[in-house]
């Protein structure tokens, strides 16, 4: 191992592998664990997960009752479908799937190669970039503001509500930062609602506008908390897979070389990314009702951690689970979701990891991580990835 592979390891050690260290500890001495600092309960194997994630009536999504009532939050919650339940759930979903089909999907792929090749074009000659700064964050707050039909000089604004949406706050002031940071959002929002309504527009907020199943719209909060969605889901932790895309093949030089000879395995080797270094650590679930799991019994109104990282390194979901394999079969990580609540916005993640995965593979011979860089991870008891990457590129 030369001294820059040295350094980079360490960094990497620092940042993660405690954390990845930790969660196998979890799995295999307490699974189902209740911390009485927090009063929280985490849960961490494959199993106990899967379990959750199907159980809906059981492990709910929608904690307003424990959330206090403040305008800004309750507007921008009216939309979050990742915060609904049953039946209104499932009428919600059926009513923007409608504005977030397959097809409509698809039909981004032209604009969105524009989109990353411009970024792409922009770093031009340079050998040394941030590849997080200059290209993974960029990309995916350029496809939403767009998606949304926002004009390009607001794009910073996308960032900025990104950024902060994942910023951790916590009390009563963190609680009044955030509602602040959500008043400038939802009346950004609501001015967009105002004029696509007098001038429809062939963009996303124009189709959520018009979408109608049985004789009912979309309310205008319930859009604006749907494009607050888009926020939180569709930038940082698309920015996050993307640097994670390079963070692991550092590692694995030769299976860079690999994919690049064969495009075929471009999909592939996204959903092992995914796997072993899902953009979303955990996410919350609380109790309807006491509930057993794993040999402990949690009562009705508690709060779960569902650590999705560790249930993606589970031995027994699958085989060899802390190797990175490009060629692993019947890969069922569940870095998107599962069940109801299946990331309703995967497919776009995946059409633009593969797109920006395939112009760096066209451009660039090898992408290495800067040895000696200091590269700023993502807090891992939330996300994934890393939101400062310096790098050295090779090209043909």
């Amino acid at each position: 191992m030369t001294t820059s592979d040295a350094v980079r390891d360490r960094q990497a050690a620092e940042a993660n592998a405690h954390f990845f260290a930790w969660l196998e500890k979890m799995r295999r001495e307490d699974p189902v664990s209740y911390n009485e600092q927090s009063f929280q309960w985490s849960v961490f194997r494959h199993e106990d997960v899967t379990h959750i994630m199907a159980n809906t009536d059981v492990f709910v999504n929608d904690m307003s009752d424990i959330t206090p009532p403040q305008e800004d939050y309750d507007v921008f919650f009216k939309g979050n479908i990742a915060a609904m339940d049953e039946p209104r759930h499932r009428k919600f979903r059926m009513l923007v799937s409608k504005a977030f089909s397959a097809r409509y999907i698809a039909g981004l792929e032209p604009k969105l190669v524009r989109i990353a090749t411009g970024l792409l074009d922009a770093v031009g000659d340079k050998e040394h970039f941030d590849i997080a700064a200059d290209f993974a964050f960029p990309f995916p707050v350029a496809v939403i503001a767009d998606i949304l039909g926002a004009p390009p000089e607001d794009a910073h604004l996308f960032a900025e509500w990104a950024n902060l949406l994942h910023a951790s706050n916590t009390g009563v002031e963190g609680h009044r930062a955030t509602a602040m940071r959500l008043k400038s959002l939802n009346s950004y929002m609501f001015e967009q609602i105002r004029r696509r309504r007098a001038e429809p527009r062939d963009d996303l907020i124009t189709t959520l506008v018009q979408a109608e199943m049985d004789g009912r719209r979309l309310e205008d909060e319930e859009i604006v908390g749907f494009a607050g969605v888009l926020l939180m889901g569709g930038i940082t932790t698309t920015a996050a897979l993307i640097s994670n895309m390079v963070l692991t093949f550092d590692r694995f030089p030769e299976l860079y070389t690999e994919v690049r000879a064969d495009r075929s395995l471009v999909p592939q080797a996204i959903e092992e990314v995914v796997r072993i270094r899902p953009s979303f650590s955990n996410f919350v679930r609380m109790t309807a009702e006491d509930v057993e799991l794993g040999g402990q019994v949690i009562p009705a109104g508690e709060l779960v951690h569902v650590w999705i990282s560790s249930a993606n390194r589970d031995t027994s979901a699958f085989q060899d689970p802390d190797r990175f394999d490009i060629h692993r079969e019947n890969n069922r990580h569940v870095g998107f979701g599962q069940g109801i609540h299946y990331c309703i916005g995967a497919p776009l993640a995946r059409l633009e990891s593969r797109i920006a995965f395939n112009l760096l593979l066209d451009r660039y011979r090898s992408i290495q991580v800067v040895p000696d860089a200091d590269i700023e991870f993502l807090d891992t008891s939330d996300m994934i990835g890393a939101s400062r990457l310096p790098v050295v590129i090779t090209r043909d």
